[in-house]
């Protein structure tokens, strides 16, 4: 696997750090970004194979209404999107499950922070194969 290159995105500069040093050592080049901002130039720049991605940032739906952004992009809507969260289900004002909302969260995974690096690696491994 070494050599793909992984976006995050997330406006918590720890879990950035921490989660860009794990990926590294597993062998990926990590691209990160604290807001969909600049995380999207750094997308259409560098052309990641995979994204992670957090919801909660300026709004508490930012990642998810940049996810469906991604998807309705001709050029975008392939890249693999692991969505990220620390807030329990009840608090982003769900009705219901996410597993039941996945229909319409523009992600490929749904995770909760703390994020366990094998799952997450194991996710990426799944995504990466699946687009070769």
């Amino acid at each position: 696997m070494s050599g793909k290159r992984i976006m995050i995105i997330d406006d918590d500069p720890s879990f950035l750090e921490i989660t860009g040093a794990i990926l590294r050592r597993f062998g990926y080049d990590v691209l990160t970004a604290s807001n969909t901002q600049d995380g999207l130039r750094l997308i259409e720049e560098e052309q990641p194979d995979l994204l992670v991605l957090d919801i909660m940032m300026a709004t508490v739906d930012e990642g998810l209404n940049f996810a469906v952004k991604l998807r309705q992009n001709e050029a975008l809507r392939k890249l693999p999107i692991i969505i990220v969260s620390a807030q329990p289900e009840s608090e982003k004002g769900y009705t219901r499950s996410v597993e039941d909302d996945l229909d319409w969260i523009a992600a490929d995974i749904f995770m909760e922070k703390p994020v366990d690096p094998q799952a997450l690696r194991h996710n990426i491994e799944l995504l990466l194969k699946r687009e070769s």
